[in-house]
């Protein structure tokens, strides 16, 4: 399996750009896009929907959009966002390591302040967007903004040391 770097912007559906998003599951790791909808990929995949994705490389015809479950989902890289002031909670930020699947990924949590990084949390946050994450498989590295974890499929979770 080999690691895919598209970060291709700009294609259409009906006349509206497609975001570039990576997906990864147990055995593929997806690139394409998605239809901005105005809401974060993270909210989309806690209300148990599946993401409407374009492969890289088909054009925006409705047959050939795909929809994964997040039952699916491992980690998912989403479209750049801008940052929202008005939306932002007091955080803290702590240091994580996930165990999902073939991938290990490390980055800061934005937590309430308070909150602790353990099993109770996991079963509260099914799906955790990291920052600044790096995502390691057989050696290699990728280092991301924002990567979305599945921790209902994770096998080791915890802050990092």
């Amino acid at each position: 399996m080999r690691w895919l770097r598209s970060r291709e912007r700009g294609k259409k559906r009906g006349g509206q750009p497609l975001d570039a998003i990576r997906i990864f599951t147990g055995r593929l790791e997806l690139d394409g896009h998605v239809a901005p909808t105005g809401q974060r990929i993270t909210d989309i995949l806690l209300r148990g929907e599946d993401l409407s994705f374009l492969p890289s490389g088909a054009d925006a015809a409705p047959e050939n959009w795909v929809h994964v479950s997040p039952s699916d989902i491992l980690v998912v890289i989403p479209p750049p966002r801008p940052s929202r002031r008005d939306r932002i909670e007091a955080t803290e930020q702590i240091g994580v390591s996930v165990h999902v699947g073939p991938y290990e990924v490390t980055g800061s949590a934005h937590v309430r302040k308070g909150d602790r990084v353990d099993d109770e949390f996991r079963e509260r946050h099914l799906f955790l967007p990291l920052t600044r994450a790096t995502i390691v498989r057989d050696g290699n590295a990728d280092r991301v903004d924002v990567a979305i974890v599945n921790l209902a499929a994770s096998t080791r979770f915890g802050p990092t040391p």
